[in-house]
């Protein structure tokens, strides 16, 4: 793994900018039994477009940097959208290529993402 992406990865773990719990907002939940990763994704959603997310949790640092730097890109977007992206999306925006039991854990926030609403 290129050290640059590392670095991104940590800081998203160490410094997640979405963390948090938002008040009214939808929210749903899962968890990935194979390695302990758990995570509720709140959203704040206008007209069918996400316009503030956030989420609790607790896992590894794959999985928890992706759910933050997941909802830097999805702020903004339809959950229309959301729905019809992929793992591919997460592994690009990531910078990595993972192994498939980190795919599971890199996944998770999308799969949340797709129970919203």
């Amino acid at each position: 793994m290129d050290d640059l992406y590392k670095e991104i990865i940590l800081e998203h773990y160490q410094n997640p900018d979405h963390m948090g719990k938002i008040e009214g907002a939808i929210e749903a939940g899962e968890a990935n039994m194979t390695c302990g990763d758990s995570l509720k994704i709140y959203a704040k959603v206008e007209n069918g477009v996400i316009i503030d997310a956030k989420f609790e949790g607790g896992g590894c640092a794959i999985s928890m940097a992706a759910v933050d730097m997941l909802l830097d890109n999805v702020i903004g977007k339809k959950l229309t959208e959301v729905k019809k992206m992929s793992g591919v999306e997460i592994e690009k925006m990531m910078g990595v290529e993972l192994t498939p039991s980190r795919k599971k854990c890199a996944y998770l926030g999308l799969e949340v993402l797709k129970k919203l609403g």
